[in-house]
């Protein structure tokens, strides 16, 4: 029930004699922790609930209504608009191939990650989301804010250095920045500095490597921690308003789109068949 973070806090709150302090410490970062959670999840709901909606009334509409419908166009002897054959070709997919798909790209999944491993494939997804523009930097700035808050309280507490970027970096959720982050904190305990080792890690931000840089020439290293820490959190929530307002209309914008196309693809047939009525 409780992870490597809050058992060393607790731990050095022991040895250093002030469990008040620490708890609430620990306190703060996990209601602040709880806090940024509970409005992603929130700021989600509405347009997850709209983008199933708008799927499946779409896949209703081309698996059961348009097959219907276009079945009234097979005593045309004319070739239909590209739409419309497009349109035909999309659910004549839906309603056959596509399910037996499903099933083929379900267990051939299932059965990569026999082979390879559960632990190699999230390893790939979790490298390829990084490249994705925008998501990757919600990702790195809600990782690094976890790594640098977590950090900072760990110094505040005078947990040692090395084993505080180890715990600090058990709190990172993505494989791959986790993998890099390790291989370049190792060089800490060889002597290098924290902001030369965070350096090799191409996806922190430049910003952010500064002040952990100046942090260490001032010795101020944990407060410049926390600064971090608070700057991520603030852009990462900024970041998570802006995408989320633009979300719910740009999910209108594009089921709109979408159903519209449909109505237009058979619509054109109509026109279609009634100007051939008026040349006739």
């Amino acid at each position: 029930s409780f992870d490597n973070l809050y058992i060393s806090l607790i731990s050095a709150g022991e040895a250093a004699g002030d469990m008040s302090g620490i708890l609430e410490k620990t306190a703060s970062y996990l209601e602040r922790r709880s806090k940024i959670q509970q409005d992603i999840i929130g700021a989600l709901i509405y347009p997850l609930v709209l983008i199933i909606l708008a799927l499946v009334i779409v896949g209703l509409l081309l698996v059961f209504v348009v097959p219907n419908v276009v079945n009234q166009f097979d005593t045309l002897n004319q070739q239909l608009p590209l739409l419309t054959r497009v349109l035909i070709s999309i659910s004549d997919f839906l309603s056959g191939p596509a399910i037996w798909l499903s099933f083929a790209i379900f267990f051939l999944l299932f059965g990569l990650s026999g082979l390879i491993g559960k632990n190699k494939i999230r390893f790939f997804f979790d490298k390829h989301m990084l490249k994705i523009p925008l998501i990757n930097s919600f990702l790195i700035n809600a990782n690094l804010a976890r790594f640098t808050s977590s950090l900072s309280i760990l110094r505040n507490s005078n947990v040692p250095i090395i084993e505080g970027l180890n715990i600090s970096t058990s709190t990172i959720s993505n494989s791959f920045l986790k993998s890099k982050m390790n291989e370049a904190l190792s060089k800490v305990s060889e002597g290098d500095s924290l902001a030369k080792s965070l350096n090799k890690v191409q996806e922190i931000p430049l910003l952010v490597i500064q002040m952990i840089d100046s942090g260490e020439r001032s010795g101020e290293l944990d407060s410049m921690l926390t600064k971090a820490a608070e700057y991520l959190d603030q852009d990462f929530q900024q970041s998570t308003k802006i995408a989320m307002n633009l979300l719910e209309p740009m999910v209108v914008v594009l089921m709109g789109s979408i159903v519209a196309s449909i109505v237009v693809a058979v619509l054109l047939p109509l026109i279609q068949m009634n100007n051939l009525t008026l040349i006739g």
